[in-house]
């Protein structure tokens, strides 16, 4: 069951993504410490290792709201789902929801220096608070 509801949001996920004009792609530091991608300023994706919980972190989140700060700085807000898995153990999955709220700067035309945080809830295996934090560069194609 738990690796059916993994595979079902991971599915999700990949396919809120469009064919967009704008793709960025970098390093995410924090909690969960990985590779991140950007889709259109829309769609967020993140592959992963969480450091504290020693697990592979996959998320897949879709900004509702995006609106410039101050120039040029932009913030964003929005909802998603998250799916991590122990290393050497494929039964031990916890999945959740979680609502991003992050600031975004593109310092260079192509290149994003971003930041956010994460709190979310967990919902499998139980129902438990949690909130994730990072800071992360991306290029954009």
């Amino acid at each position: 069951m738990k690796r059916t509801i993994t595979l079902f949001l991971c599915i999700l996920a990949f396919n809120t993504v469009h064919v967009a004009a704008d793709v960025g792609v970098g390093i995410i530091l924090g909690s969960p410490t990985g590779l991140s991608a950007l889709f259109g300023n829309r769609v967020a994706l993140a592959a992963a290792w969480d450091l504290q919980s020693e697990r592979m972190h996959v998320h897949g989140d879709v900004w509702l709201l995006r609106q410039r700060l101050v120039d040029p700085v932009d913030w964003y807000l929005g909802v998603g789902g998250k799916a991590q898995i122990k290393s050497g153990n494929g039964d031990d999955v916890r999945v959740g929801v979680r609502v991003p709220l992050g600031v975004q700067w593109y310092a260079f035309p192509r290149l994003e220096l971003f930041g956010e945080i994460v709190p979310g809830m967990r919902l499998v295996p139980s129902t438990s608070f949690d909130l994730d934090a990072g800071i992360g560069i991306r290029f954009h194609f």
